[in-house]
């Protein structure tokens, strides 16, 4: 009987080619990442987490790593200081700008480094926390990460540490790499007593038509205040399909802010575990659609111990023929009881061919909770138009005011003020809404 060949995907081809990915401590778990990937493959359209997610550009094109880096242009630069003042790490397709990034005097207590300055000699801490969160073999492009990153940014917090400053993690995309494939990782570390802020951010070119694949793990140890916001606000073309893993240890207060506002398609898969009695995980998002945008954030809040509270609010203001997904599950295991978990999923469709996908679930196996979830799909009220335009408002500041009172509520939750500021000014241009009073009930 005539053996058959088992045939090689372009990626295991990709990554059997190349000569340097990055420090050679990191060459193990690239070898696990590529084979977890090869055993996995691409997800298909009946899998129920991603049949609404149309992959077929990715999954259609082979999208070579990027290996080199890019000019980031002067509008790129620029915008690295929207956010105020932070310290600033500044990733160029996937490789370190040392010229655009600001450590220096850092805080007390404080590590911010991109694994390529560790050269052979990693701290134990670091190999330890790098892909202990991430399930590659469960998430297809979590070991396509994980396969071929070539950097990325640790933040280290020691115990009882008081970081007044945010953190900002930066990652450009250039023109350079159109039809490339991006791999950005954050690792983040806070220990006991800790307090910290930390940005992660993507912006680009709007002629790179980029597959960006990123994963972010974040732990909080106890009694830590752990505050995470992540803004995608890619270039026209860009397609980010992304996994952040967040974990809550005894009495941690982890909070999250979520916006997606650029990309041709963005996809954000929010793993978060409650591991310890009274920790709470608090995400809140927004996403910012027009024209054929697609967004898609699916959640996954695990609560593995008792007492713990969490809470996910996410809001859509749908333009034009954009689409989006929210789907989440919130799941509490055997034994977790006292938990506390709210689900909110809120849309506002102001474009007549847009839609928005909304599924909110709960599986509960303890018996002494208290869970709650729901969902919205609606226009604006046309009562409340009328009232503003016989107040002499025109069609469309009454059309801005109300669609920002129902951002705002998002909005105002934002704890890292830089965000807020830069969000708030987002909306009014995505809105045209110029006039300086309107945006005041922000």
């Amino acid at each position: 009987m005539e053996a058959v060949a088992q045939s090689k995907s372009v990626y295991l081809e990709a990554f059997e080619q190349l000569t340097q990915t990055g420090p050679e401590w990191l060459r193990p778990l690239h070898g696990r990442g590529i084979h977890a990937f090869e055993a996995r493959g691409f997800p298909g359209p009946r899998e129920e987490a991603w049949r609404k997610t149309n992959l077929r550009p990715v999954t259609q094109t082979d999208f070579p790593v990027a290996d080199s880096q890019g000019a980031a242009p002067k509008e790129l630069v620029e915008r690295l200081g929207e956010l105020g003042e932070s310290y600033r790490l500044v990733f160029v397709d996937g490789r370190l700008a040392a010229d655009l990034s600001d450590l220096a005097d850092l805080a007390k207590g404080l590590t911010v480094t991109p694994f390529s300055e560790y050269a052979n000699q990693p701290p134990e801490r670091l190999t330890a926390a790098l892909g202990r969160r991430v399930d590659i073999d469960w998430h297809p492009f979590a070991a396509l990460n994980t396969a071929f990153f070539a950097d990325g940014a640790y933040v280290h917090v020691a115990r009882g540490a008081m970081i007044e400053k945010p953190i900002t993690v930066t990652h450009i995309i250039t023109a350079e790499a159109d039809q490339h494939a991006v791999y950005p990782r954050l690792v983040v570390e806070a220990e006991d007593g800790a307090e910290v802020r930390v940005v992660e951010r993507f912006i680009g070119d709007d002629a790179a038509s980029t597959l960006v694949c990123p994963v972010s793990e974040l732990s909080a140890g106890e009694n830590t205040i752990l505050d995470y916001s992540r803004l995608q606000e890619d270039g026209a073309g860009v397609m980010n399909i992304g996994t952040v893993n967040l974990a809550a240890q005894r009495n941690a207060s982890l909070r999250g802010a979520f916006v997606a506002d650029g990309g041709r398609l963005g996809r954000v898969d929010l793993i978060a575990d409650l591991e310890g009695e009274g920790g709470e995980i608090d995400c809140n998002g927004i996403y910012l659609t027009e024209q054929r945008q697609f967004v898609d954030f699916h959640t996954w809040f695990n609560h593995r111990s008792e007492n713990c509270f969490s809470r996910q609010r996410f809001k859509g203001i749908l333009q034009d023929r954009s689409e989006t997904v929210f789907d989440g599950l919130v799941k509490v295991f055997e034994g977790a009881q006292k938990t506390d978990a709210v689900q909110e999923n809120r849309n506002l469709v102001l474009g007549k061919r847009a839609l928005a996908h909304s599924n909110p679930r709960l599986e509960i196996f303890a018996d002494d909770v208290k869970c709650t979830h729901g969902s919205t799909v609606g226009e604006l009220d046309e009562q409340a138009l009328f009232y503003l335009r016989t107040r002499g408002i025109s069609a469309e500041g009454a059309k801005g005011m109300l669609t920002l009172a129902f951002a705002g509520e998002i909005v105002d939750m934002f704890r890292v003020t830089g965000v807020r500021d830069h969000v708030r000014r987002v909306l009014m241009r995505r809105l045209n809404v110029e006039d300086a009073d309107i945006g005041e009930i922000l």
